[in-house]
């Protein structure tokens, strides 16, 4: 009969406990709202914005950046990059800046693909029928300037 009160009681303690992290913690202005998880917005009297985060290292407070604060959150442009990726360009024949770095050599009915990576090249070999869409653009936008050069 004990162990059914105790589970109770940890229960009880549990949810008592997740309401009280759901507060903003102290140090926050009152009229701050919620953006995140654990980042709240306030614009002070002279109409600066401000964004307070909770660290594990305790409460940081900065400027919100000029950009962030033009748009509305969560919305892109549509001539925004996504994902950190720019854009295809007409010098990059089409392709994206992420494909422009990737470089390949014919070897027989083989193709050896590169790329730069943080800790030196990264390369790889598929055969010519096992292709997937990126590496088939790279290899399709490789020859077209091998073309273009004989000419």
């Amino acid at each position: 009969m004990k162990f059914p009160l105790f589970v109770l009681f940890l229960g009880l303690a549990t949810l008592a406990q997740s309401k009280e992290t759901s507060a903003p913690p102290a140090g926050i202005p009152k009229d701050a709202v919620a953006v995140e998880g654990h980042t709240w917005r306030w614009v002070d009297k002279d109409g600066k914005a401000w964004l307070y985060r909770s660290t594990p290292f305790g409460l940081m407070r900065s400027e919100e950046p000029k950009e962030t604060a033009a748009k509305p959150s969560g919305l892109m442009k549509a001539d925004e990059p996504k994902g950190g990726v720019a854009p295809a360009t007409p010098e990059t024949g089409g392709m994206d800046a992420a494909l422009a770095l990737i470089t390949v050599k014919e070897e027989g009915d083989s193709l050896r693909f590169s790329r730069p990576g943080p800790f030196g090249a990264y390369s790889w070999v598929k055969k010519k029928t096992q292709l997937d869409r990126d590496e088939t653009i790279v290899w399709t936008h490789a020859r077209a300037k091998a073309g273009a050069r004989k000419d």
